[in-house]
């Protein structure tokens, strides 16, 4: 029987899981799977917080038109096509849709015509960002700092509030509250803290696939990973084996006998355990590659790899569930927009006292029809601040949002307080990426691009060690479930190719 290459795939997400699969499909390699934590899925995790089944990860299936998530989903008779004509995208708003207000609950009367008049130019204007070549152009006459997605709706709205003469102070005032939570909704959406850490010029290669832009996955997301997960033998992925030093570079020297075959990277655990590879498929995230690349990498990684690593963004992006003893909302779907003028001034005088981060906290949404919890999103700098708050405190600050900003005043008891933390997470140290300003398209293509390349002129054998894999390493895809599945079929087809030539 021929020689077999060892691969290893660092990590048990939805990319990790993705290539092991294909590369198992093969048969052409003997391949084993190193997570980290002690369970599968990585940044897609389905939990309970009392009776209700919440995604604490990924929530839904973005796109369902040319989707392999929802393809999958649908072979493994999870869904039917049929279903997303049935308003499966139930709960949360389109963060691009004009949002939907109940005006009888807001503090602030804002009437209709406005709303849609400030989404309307929030909409064009965020949709002019995607205009590659309109942006390319707008950023040769400003300079580099400028060049942000906040820079230029800002200037846009501003443009447009200085054209409404006829408003008064007080309309003036309602427009700016209502803008700022459109951005602060874009911002949850893309994973930054800012809509000026968005790089202008290259925003617009982010790919949004058509269909139901948010599809839950009945009985959670977490299906899709088990469903992988069981196509591989048993004992394939090992839990608890935390990666800790790549040992690479090496050449390799081929040989029949597999007990005298030197290996050319050799992975060393935080267990003891060591694992010797002719290939190895990174996909942990580019939280934890921010932060231990230095260390986990020997020799270290070329500059233009660790260039990209440091530029480009990663956001935190959270959810705070809180379970009420019985909803106070009439309806099977609620939700709860938090608009005021506590975004503009946080330090304006209030009969409440709430900390800075609660000013971030912007919408409430049930987390599933007839659910009797409402989840809370936030993302930024206030991310980590927010994690390591205690459930009294989350429960505290929440309830003081909602007054703050409605005329809620009598609400049911509170019984349960739950939090996600993807920040202080250290297999994953944040959430998803997005494309800051210090960074460009092209360096998702640099971050995937293996090591020693084929074309790099080292031996044929040696080549192709390091691969990498992830939503990081798509993009059109980045910060997308289908993004990072798609770069794990990517890799395992690179190798494959790589082995038949």
């Amino acid at each position: 029987m021929s020689y077999q290459p060892k691969v290893v795939v660092i990590g048990a997400g939805i990319a990790g899981l993705s290539v092991a699969c294909k590369l198992h499909e093969s048969g052409q390699v003997d391949v084993c799977v190193l997570e980290a934590s002690d369970q599968l899925g990585g940044r897609i995790h389905t939990g309970k917080v009392g009776n209700n089944p919440v995604e604490f990860g990924a929530s839904w299936i973005h796109g369902t038109v040319g989707n392999p998530i929802f393809d999958l989903t649908c072979d493994l008779k999870y869904l039917q096509k049929s279903d997303v004509d049935q308003q499966i995208a139930w709960i949360n708003e389109d963060s691009r849709a004009k949002p939907k207000l109940d005006p009888s609950q807001l503090k602030q009367s804002i009437d209709d015509q406005i709303l849609t008049e400030v989404w309307n130019v929030f909409e064009k204007l965020i949709t002019e960002t995607e205009d590659i070549t309109k942006m390319k152009t707008f950023c040769q006459g400003i300079t580099k700092d400028k060049r942000t997605i906040g820079n230029y709706i800002t200037h846009g709205f501003q443009t447009y509030l200085d054209s409404c003469t006829s408003d008064t102070a007080m309309i003036k005032n309602i427009k700016r509250d209502l803008f700022l939570f459109l951005e602060e909704r874009e911002c949850n959406s893309v994973g930054c803290n800012s809509l000026n850490d968005l790089n202008l010029e290259d925003f617009g290669e982010y790919v949004y696939l058509d269909g139901s832009a948010y599809c839950p996955l009945p009985d959670g997301y977490d299906r899709i990973t088990e469903a992988l997960a069981a196509q591989l033998n048993s004992g394939c992925v090992h839990l608890n084996h935390e990666v800790t030093k790549i040992h690479w570079g090496a050449s390799s020297e081929l040989n029949d006998d597999a007990e005298k075959r030197n290996y050319p990277v050799k992975l060393h655990c935080g267990n003891g355990k060591t694992f010797c590879a002719d290939h190895v498929i990174i996909t942990v995230s580019l939280g934890v590659l921010k932060e231990k690349h230095t260390t986990l990498f020997c020799p270290s990684l070329p500059s233009d790899k660790t260039d990209v690593i440091r530029n480009l963004g990663f956001g935190c992006v959270g959810k705070i569930f809180i379970e009420f003893e019985k909803p106070f909302w009439p309806t099977d779907e609620y939700s709860l927009h938090l608009i005021g003028n506590k975004k503009k001034n946080p330090k304006h005088e209030s009969t409440i006292t709430i900390c800075p981060w609660a000013h971030h906290l912007y919408s409430m949404y049930t987390t599933c029809p007839g659910s009797n919890v409402l989840q809370v999103w936030f993302q930024g700098d206030k991310s980590l601040e927010i994690e390591k708050t205690t459930p009294q405190e989350l429960e505290k600050q929440c309830l003081a949002a909602i007054k703050e900003c409605t005329c809620l005043e009598s609400l049911p008891p509170i019984v349960n307080v739950e939090k996600t933390q993807w920040g202080t997470n250290p297999w994953t140290r944040g959430s998803y990426t997005y494309l800051s300003r210090a960074a460009c398209g092209s360096d998702f293509d640099t971050l995937a691009s293996p090591l020693p390349g084929e074309s790099s002129g080292c031996k044929e054998a040696s080549a192709l060690q390091l691969m990498f894999a992830g939503e990081a390493t798509h993009r059109q895809f980045y910060g997308t479930v289908h993004g990072a599945y798609l770069t794990g079929i990517r890799e395992a087809e690179r190798l494959l190719n790589h082995l038949r030539n």
